[in-house]
C-alpha cells in the first residue's frame, strides 16, 4: 500500500517585512501561479500553457490591528516578506509531527486598505501586494521559484525557463 503523509491543520504564522515581525496568526493567502494560454490546432483547438510565460501574481495578508506593523506592510516600496507556518502531519504509523513552511516573497504594495474602526472589535485589513519574486520551501524542500524579473520559472527542481535561455 502506498501512503503519502496527511497534512492538516497549520498551527502557527507570521508575516516579516524586510526581516522585522509584522503580522502573526492571520490569514496569508499566498500567489496563485497561472500561466498564460495559447490555442493550437489539433482536431480543432486545444489550449495549452506558454512554458517560460507567468501572469501577474498577488499575496493577500490579512492585518489584525492599525499599528507599525501596518505602516511597514503598505510603504510605497519593494519589500522582502517572509511567512513562515507551521502544520501539523500524520504519518503512516499515525504520528503527528510539526512540518515548518516558509514563503519568500519580493513585494510591491498594491495601496491602503480601507480601515475599519469598530467599537469593540479588531480591525482586520486585507493588504495585496503585486509578487515580482515568489518561492516556497516545505521541510526544508524547495517547491518552486517564480522569478519574474531573473527570469526563473523552478518547480520541483526543473527551471522551465532555462532551455529558452540557452535559445536565445
Amino acid at each position: 500500500m502506498n501512503f503519502i503523509d496527511i497534512p492538516g491543520a497549520i498551527v502557527a504564522n507570521t508575516v516579516y517585512i524586510d526581516d522585522k515581525l509584522s503580522a502573526k496568526d492571520t490569514t496569508i493567502t499566498l500567489p496563485s501561479v497561472t500561466f498564460p494560454t495559447t490555442e493550437h490546432k489539433a482536431m480543432g483547438t486545444m489550449t495549452l500553457p506558454m512554458i517560460g510565460q507567468v501572469d501577474d501574481m498577488e499575496v493577500v495578508v490579512k492585518k489584525i490591528g492599525i499599528d507599525m506593523g501596518l505602516g511597514k506592510m503598505v510603504a510605497l516600496k519593494t519589500a522582502r516578506m517572509e511567512v513562515r507556518w507551521v502544520q501539523n502531519v500524520v504519518n503512516e504509523n499515525g504520528e503527528i509531527k510539526q512540518v515548518g513552511c516558509k514563503a519568500f516573497l519580493r513585494v510591491i504594495p498594491k495601496g491602503i486598505p480601507g480601515l475599519s474602526v469598530d467599537y469593540g472589535n479588531a480591525t482586520e485589513n486585507d493588504l495585496a501586494s503585486a509578487v515580482t519574486r515568489y518561492q516556497i520551501f516545505v521541510d526544508g524542500q524547495e517547491i518552486c521559484l517564480i522569478d519574474k524579473l531573473a527570469q526563473i520559472l523552478k518547480i520541483n527542481g526543473t527551471d522551465y525557463f532555462d532551455e529558452i535561455s540557452s535559445l536565445l
